[in-house]
């Protein structure tokens, strides 16, 4: 009885480690092994479902995953990675960090959204391979990989936490591409900086730009980056500029343009999308048209078949949003159904398949959609609830989810509800 006692004693006096999981089933039931060998168990109270236990590092346990933004207002993608920026300003990403893409160091990837320090007010955001930038006070503030210049700050190192891009003010809209970016100010003046192999900059084939250098476009009402392109709507015209490898810049060549070039057959456009290697317009009567590659059917015109001037995605109407995926391209109707056509080898349709050279069947969301982004391989949507729900590749936990596998990728799976 001493010993025992004596044993009881001393289990009070010794620091338990808590418990490190490898697999589900050490969780007991219905425990799951997230990112970090902690145990979590569905709690529906939680904006993600999901609460960690108690026996797990101090500062997680009993915590909901993730954390609360309140509402947001903002939505973008990356390469491997998604950032939502929350209306009180605050920004949250989520994926691969390479580079610091996500504005931390103590990760090489996270699959769940964590709030971004060092910067407030977010009112735009975009990502590109391996960097970010964002604005907020009408600068625009880069991060993440920057050996191409892509930071905009003079240098070519990388840099895990926001700074900001020097000369740039009233900037409303930033959009980026694999390795440049691109800044609209209020005035519809556009400037761009990184890598400049593909003309992507614009500026009459400089070589690659460490800051912002302009691109001689009529004011723009609107910016689109993406791969190795740039586009501006101004007025009724559509102009780009870029690699034309696969005809994407729509005006019946493949020679690359390193200057903006007037794209006739996309006039009257109200929104673009850039991918991989095509470009897509969402017209004014709802109709959406694209060029460029197509071997994965991203065209959306049942063929297959690259088109160097543009086509229009068959099946639809009515469309209030368009994203480009690397090889897929995802469309919003007016009524909130998303469908989405294009390479689908890693569901980035929404549902397990073959390739899609035309719409299918919409995505399986609970609710209507809102608002879109699109990464590489996978694709993210707002549903009208506030939720965010995300699908597609999850290799480096860009789906939010919190597993940072493949267990889920052929469906939507729910990131979190963003409400306090």
């Amino acid at each position: 009885m001493r010993a025992l006692v004596l044993a009881i004693a001393l289990a009070g006096c010794v620091d338990v480690p808590p418990f490190v999981c490898e697999q589900d089933e050490q969780c007991g039931e219905g425990g799951r092994c997230e990112e970090g060998g902690a145990c979590s168990f569905v709690d529906e109270s939680c904006h993600a479902h999901r609460r960690y236990g108690d026996a797990v590092e101090p500062d997680l346990a009993g915590r909901c995953l993730g954390d609360v933004s309140g509402a947001i207002v903002t939505l973008a993608a990356g390469s491997d990675r998604a950032c939502a920026a929350g209306e009180d300003g605050r920004l949250w990403c989520w994926g691969d960090n390479t580079g610091g893409s996500l504005g931390r160091l103590d990760a090489l990837a996270t699959p769940t959204p964590a709030a971004l320090g060092g910067l407030a007010g977010v009112a735009d955001v975009d990502g590109g391979e391996y960097h970010t930038c964002a604005v907020s006070g009408g600068a625009v503030h880069c991060w993440g990989r920057g050996d191409d210049g892509q930071l905009g700050d003079g240098t070519l190192g990388d840099r895990a936490m926001p700074a900001p891009v020097p000369g740039l003010a009233g900037i409303v809209e930033v959009e980026l591409g694999e390795q440049h970016s691109c800044a609209r100010d209020d005035a519809g003046a556009v400037w761009c900086w990184g890598r400049n192999a593909d003309d992507e900059l614009g500026g009459g084939g400089v070589p690659d730009q460490s800051a912002p250098i302009p691109v001689e476009v009529p004011a723009a009402d609107a910016l689109a980056a993406g791969g190795q392109n740039g586009c501006v709507i101004a007025g009724a015209e559509v102009w780009c500029w870029g690699k034309n490898t696969n005809g994407q810049l729509g005006i019946g060549d493949d020679d690359k343009h390193n200057r903006p070039v007037l794209v006739p057959g996309l006039a009257g456009a109200t929104q673009l999308a850039i991918g991989g290697e095509h470009v897509c317009a969402r017209m004014g009567d709802g109709r959406v048209l694209c060029a460029g590659a197509n071997s994965s059917g991203q065209l959306g015109d049942g063929t297959g078949v690259l088109s160097s001037t543009p086509v229009e995605v068959v099946g639809l109407a009515g469309v209030a949003e368009i994203v480009a995926l690397d090889w897929t391209t995802c469309a919003r109707d007016a009524a909130g159904a998303v469908l989405c056509w294009g390479i689908n080898d890693y569901g980035q349709v929404g549902e397990p398949g073959e390739k899609r050279t035309a719409p299918g069947a919409p995505v399986p969301l609970p609710r209507p959609a809102v608002a879109l982004a699109a990464g590489e391989n996978h694709a993210c949507a707002q549903t009208d609830d506030g939720c965010l729900w995300c699908w597609g590749n999850d290799e480096h936990g860009q789906l939010g989810g919190g597993r940072r596998d493949q267990a889920d990728l052929l469906s939507p799976v729910l990131l979190s509800c963003w409400t306090e």
